[in-house]
């Protein structure tokens, strides 16, 4: 019997950065200090014209291949989880595959939202435990920014741009991907996105010059939402393999807000030491801030430490959540 076990992390982020202070001076105005207070962002890495998302998520794949000990020939599929491609076509992955010479990969996009790496996570590592692929290159990339109006100050200081990679891998160790937990409400599609560009909109001059390109929030999402979502989910994936949730030894969740994380974390009967938060270091860079916080616990903090069970946890519009459980 195989597994899939994640052999290598790595992570990139634009040199620019932006502080809490320059969008003070941008604004003119201080921006609501909740965002570094409750939410706990500091400061963000920003892409501005200089780099794309195929740039990021080619230097996070590089560095993941290089930890897991591995050359690019030995991939046999590359997999890209963003909403903020390079392309509408062709695959954001098919262009990472050519700049790392993959050359024996396959490659594609799956676009989760911010639930993405996490969703792809689940399948890739089925996709390793059936035999079908030895080394799969996994990789989570945010560049939201880009599609931030400027002007908006409630909007521009949450956001940052970044990309984390991990490689999974078969083995026949008793350790790996355990199962998953996947749950969507697509009732909730219309609350914040990116509504224009794709069939139902198509881009045409009038809706470019009112910015309907740009990410849209058009209804209020509850604040407390994650703190309902997460425990009950999370304790029905332990539960499904005889454990509860006060066996998890680290838990990595979507890095939007520190506050969240510090409701969810005594509802599971877990101390704060068994998760990480990054997004002090980084704002919030969606599909890519579970495996960059991955990559950050592991060089850091030396965690997570062989024989533990790992959670990671990740919500996105539409609305879509996905969990997975990990034996270290």
């Amino acid at each position: 019997m195989y597994h899939a076990q994640i052999t290598g992390t790595g992570l990139y982020s634009p040199d620019k950065i932006e502080t809490n202070a320059d969008l003070n001076n941008f604004f003119g105005t201080p921006i609501k200090d909740t965002f570094e207070n409750k939410i706990g962002i500091r400061q963000r890495h920003i892409t501005g014209d200089a780099e794309s998302s195929v740039d990021m998520a080619t230097k996070a794949g590089e560095k993941a291949i290089k930890d897991a000990g591995i050359k690019a020939e030995d991939l046999g599929l590359v997999v890209i989880a963003t909403d903020t491609p390079e392309y509408i076509s062709p695959p954001t992955a098919c262009v990472v595959q050519g700049r790392l010479q993959a050359v024996n990969a396959g490659a594609y996009d799956i676009n989760g939202a911010c639930s993405g790496f996490v969703a792809s996570l689940d399948a890739m590592s089925r996709i390793v435990m059936s035999g079908g692929h030895k080394h799969v290159l996994l990789i989570g990339v945010y560049n939201m920014t880009k599609y931030v109006d400027r002007a908006n100050a409630g909007l521009v200081p949450l956001f940052g741009d970044g990309a984390g990679a991990v490689v999974v891998s078969r083995t026949e160790e008793d350790r790996g991907f355990v199962g998953s937990k996947l749950f969507a409400d697509g009732t909730q599609y219309d609350l914040m996105g990116i509504y224009a560009g794709g069939t139902k909109y198509p881009l045409t001059p009038e809706r470019i010059a009112n910015k309907e390109y740009m990410l849209q929030s058009l209804k209020p999402l509850p604040a407390d939402r994650n703190i309902k979502l997460w425990p009950p989910i999370i304790t029905e994936l332990m539960e499904k393999h005889g454990m509860k949730t006060t066996d998890i030894d680290f838990i990595i969740c979507t890095q939007i807000n520190r506050w969240i994380i510090e409701s969810v974390m005594p509802i599971l009967g877990l101390p704060m030491e068994k998760t990480i938060c990054i997004m002090g270091e980084y704002g919030y860079t969606g599909s890519a801030c579970i495996p960059m916080a991955l990559d950050t616990a592991r060089k850091t903090l030396d965690k997570p430490k062989k024989g533990d069970n790992v959670v990671f946890i990740a919500s996105g519009v539409g609305l879509a959540v996905a969990s997975t459980l990990f034996k270290w």
